[in-house]
């Protein structure tokens, strides 16, 4: 009895791998032979600047080889580039529909695209998709993180503030996330940064502006860096290391009149304290 269950499990396995096989010896079609010419011409032509010729040989693979998810997400890169921003969301939704319903990639994509078009709530649903799909990759967690901050930015007069606070604190955490798995991240940083100073918390937020100057070489941070510290030390009421920061700042960049305004405004505030 057991070596018949054994031969019977002997063939199955025969069966299976038969199967495995034919499927790994499935003779290339002419069509797929084109489609993958024509998207290497899409993608070099891209590669020049000629958004045109790319797009017009992507969509000829497209046709070509309507199951190839590459193809459609290269032609969806010179679809946005041309400026046909619906058109290129609809091919990466299509490519997921054929087969890249488990690539967390297309979700990537999607998330920054709708994030771009400010619809951070479809953004949230991808960088959602993303994080189940690849919860190690730091993208998608850094993408629901700004969609949630978008989302209660945008909510503010329509939620009560105890709601629009919870999303806040759900997209820092996010944050949080993404930079354990990218740490010293110099996107991610700022963007922490501004979100810690609406959870109210402008210690975290300058400890955090002071992890990204740590980063930079003594002397070469950029303006922006500078700003968004001093505006964590206004916060805190430590005007006099603001100005200085602001000083710097206007130092690196004193072509933008707005840092010597801001440095205007904090003197006073200076000058208003020092009364009481």
């Amino acid at each position: 009895m057991i070596l018949i269950r054994l031969l019977w499990l002997f063939l199955l396995l025969l069966f299976l791998n038969g199967c495995h096989l034919e499927r790994a010896l499935k003779p290339i079609t002419p069509s797929q032979i084109l489609s993958g010419e024509r998207s290497r011409l899409g993608i070099a032509a891209m590669e020049r600047g000629d958004l045109a010729e790319a797009e017009k040989r992507l969509e000829e693979a497209v046709k070509l080889n309507k199951k190839d998810i590459a193809h459609r997400r290269h032609y969806a890169d010179a679809l946005w580039q041309r400026g046909k921003y619906e058109d290129a969301l609809e091919q990466l939704n299509e490519a997921i529909k054929r087969g890249g319903t488990d690539d967390p990639s297309l979700h990537i994509s999607l998330a920054e695209k709708h994030l771009l078009l400010n619809r951070p709530s479809t953004a949230y649903q991808h960088a959602n998709a993303a994080i189940r799909l690849a919860p190690q990759e730091y993208k998608g967690w850094a993408l629901r993180g700004k969609a949630g901050w978008f989302l209660a930015v945008g909510q503010q007069s329509d939620d009560s503030a105890e709601n629009v606070q919870q999303r806040m604190v759900q997209a820092r955490n996010d944050y949080y996330r993404a930079l354990s798995f990218s740490p010293n991240n110099r996107d991610l940083l700022p963007e922490l940064a501004a979100v810690q100073m609406l959870c109210h918390q402008p210690e975290r937020a300058l400890a955090t502006w002071q992890n990204l100057q740590d980063i930079f070489p003594k002397d070469t941070e950029p303006a922006d860096l500078l700003r968004g510290k001093a505006e964590a030390l206004i916060a805190l009421q430590r005007f006099d290391e603001a100005i200085r920061c602001l000083h710097t700042a206007r130092q690196r960049e004193p072509e933008r009149p707005e840092i010597e305004q801001r440095i205007r405004e904090v003197i006073a505030m200076t000058q208003k304290n020092n009364l009481f």
